[in-house]
């Protein structure tokens, strides 16, 4: 039910398109998981690819267990994955910004190093309730509007 709903929603603004290779961040926690799990059981049904990227921020103590969680998630379905350590305390520190802060520059920097090597088209990340500010403010960041579509100039990459 909730896959056919986001399935409807993907069409109708077309967010993924046949042919696209959709970078999907995923910490291995419940919501970015549940999102790979439905664009997993998509692509043949709308015609795209998809690679797994995760961070390791090295804060908490199961950081390296949710990495190996998503490492073998990838290995069982044979989906690409590619994976970035980052001491995102240090980072913080020497930017003089909060782990929060840092932790999404980073995320979003990776993912865009994936989306380079890979030939990617899209980047996909699960968001909670409670992550509002953070998709706003991203979302200004990137000259899209409320609902995320941002337009390219048609070319592909």
């Amino acid at each position: 039910m909730l896959e056919t709903k986001i399935a409807d929603v993907i069409k109708k603004y077309n967010l993924i398109e046949k042919n696209d290779k959709v970078i999907i961040g995923v910490s291995g926690g419940p919501d970015s998981i549940c999102l790979a799990n439905i664009l997993y059981n998509l692509q043949g049904k709308i015609g795209f690819s998809i690679v797994i990227a995760h961070v390791n921020h090295g804060i908490r103590q199961e950081a390296k267990a949710d990495e190996e969680y998503v490492k073998k998630y990838c290995e069982t379905r044979e989906i690409p994955f590619e994976a970035k350590k980052v001491d995102i305390q240090a980072i913080a520190k020497i930017r003089k910004n909060g782990t929060e802060e840092a932790g999404r520059e980073e995320r979003y920097k990776f993912f865009n190093e994936v989306l380079e090597k890979y030939h990617g088209t899209k980047v996909a990340t699960a968001h909670t309730k409670n992550d509002n500010c953070e998709t706003v403010l991203m979302n200004m960041i990137r000259g899209t509007g409320i609902s995320r579509i941002k337009r390219n100039s048609g070319k592909k990459r």
